[in-house]
């Protein structure tokens, strides 16, 4: 036997109740998010450091750092004489 179903939606745009947060509370909450992203960067960084054999540990933080990256710039381009 068929049982009717009932599906409530919400509507696509929120009231403006909804929308009118403030500029401080959007800070605040973008702050929060950044920070949480932070901490998360560095607890993955420091258990990828500590599970890596002795012998890589400078590798891993040189990648964490940046300092695998190449510090030597391209030479410039030779103007052209017309």
């Amino acid at each position: 036997m068929l049982r009717l179903v009932t599906v409530h939606f919400s509507p696509a745009v929120p009231s403006v109740d909804g929308r009118a947060t403030s500029r401080m509370d959007r800070f605040k909450r973008d702050t929060l998010t950044l920070a949480i992203g932070c901490v998360a960067a560095v607890g993955i960084a420091l258990v990828l450091y500590l599970a890596a054999p002795a012998t890589l540990r400078d590798g891993v933080v040189s990648a964490f750092l940046g300092f695998d990256q190449p510090t030597d710039a391209a030479p410039a381009p030779k103007p052209m004489r017309l």
